[in-house]
């Protein structure tokens, strides 16, 4: 394990981290975090994704039990979005560029979705019963498939924010999928460094990962069958987490009902953990990093993993994006790697 003082190469987005634990120690005299407060019915009828309810748009949400999804009433991009004048198909080449890079526009077609993981109000995915999780899982890769079919869709992007420190408009626990008509910044990162290493080792980068004496020893938190929980080597959150295949896939439309079955019980008991380490329910915010859907060569290259980013380092304490980390771009993460993935291994789940 390192000290208190160290820069990690963080393998997907080629960029530093720096490993600060002595910033733990620091006299802490600003806002702490305690969650939620008050006591949450199982229905609440004010609530626009609990069954039975009238949403702002005036849809009636079904009497839904277990998972619901439905077209999100104030999407980010829509399928009905308007083309601006002087709009672009694609992203900017350089003679678009020194022609006018002060007003560049496009239309932000494509989709969005709700997620309910449940019809009760009060239950987390953490809080579900683990035979609850098949049908969430299901729910993931339906709604996947669902996006990557719709021709505007370049990338298709799933997302948990969960709790009030992450700022959640609504508190039923849910989640959202994005049918996005560009490729993400991070994920053209990303499909880069994958691409990079498959090309020189002929082999997959995160599932190579798994195996490398940095990591299966020290960072792996569990290992199922098909999957592996563990503390990237370069985390940029005190207590992140991926969920990474032993074997390579894509995105999680190529995945089997049996593995699939499998990533619902390994997320639900990661959950727990985070749960159990802060004592509370745990706010976090979960990716799920599929291959993006523009047909590049190099999506061939992708693994499919899942990102937990809890912004908790202690259960009262936020991990803030303040002066340092927006001004760089680089993350500081005040607990060492190896510290955390032992913490949340001696958890007893």
């Amino acid at each position: 394990m390192s000290g208190p003082w160290e820069r990690r190469w963080h393998l997907l987005f080629d960029e530093w981290v720096v490993i600060s634990a002595s910033s733990a120690a620091r006299p802490w005299a600003g806002a702490r975090s305690e969650g939620a407060k008050a006591a949450v019915p199982q229905h609440d009828p004010s609530c626009y994704l609990c069954p039975g309810v009238t949403r702002a748009s005036g849809d009636v949400n079904p009497d839904y039990k277990g998972p619901f999804a439905f077209d999100n009433d104030f999407p980010t991009f829509a399928g009905h979005a308007p083309t601006p004048t002087h709009a672009l198909d694609t992203a900017p080449n350089e003679q678009a560029l020194s022609q006018n890079p002060f007003a560049i526009v496009a239309a932000s077609r494509g989709q969005c979705r709700v997620l309910c993981w449940s019809d009760r109000h009060d239950m987390t995915l953490a809080d579900l019963p683990v035979e609850a999780m098949g049908d969430v899982a299901k729910l993931w890769q339906s709604e996947f498939i669902v996006l990557k079919s719709n021709d505007e869709v370049k990338q298709a992007l799933l997302f948990e924010n969960k709790g009030v420190e992450i700022g959640v408009s609504n508190l039923h626990p849910h989640g959202q999928a994005y049918g996005i008509p560009f490729v993400t910044t991070n994920t053209k990162r990303m499909r880069t460094a994958q691409a990079r290493y498959a090309k020189q080792h002929g082999r997959s980068l995160l599932v190579d990962m798994l195996q490398h004496d940095s990591v299966k020893d020290i960072l792996i938190v569990e290992k199922a069958k098909h999957w592996s929980v563990v503390v990237p080597f370069a985390a940029r959150f005190a207590y992140e987490t991926w969920i990474v295949p032993h074997v390579a896939v894509t995105d999680i439309s190529e995945i089997n009902e049996e593995v699939l079955l499998e990533l619902g019980e390994v997320y639900h008991r990661q959950a727990r953990r985070y749960d159990a380490l802060f004592q509370r329910q745990s706010p976090n915010i979960t990716h799920f990093h599929n291959a993006p859907c523009d047909n590049d060569p190099d999506n061939t290259h992708w693994c499919f993993h899942l990102a937990f980013q809890p912004p908790l380092r202690e259960p009262d304490k936020l991990k803030y994006i303040a002066g340092f980390e927006s001004a760089a771009g680089n993350m500081t993460n005040p607990v060492q790697p190896e510290l955390a993935a032992a913490r949340l291994r001696e958890l007893n789940i």
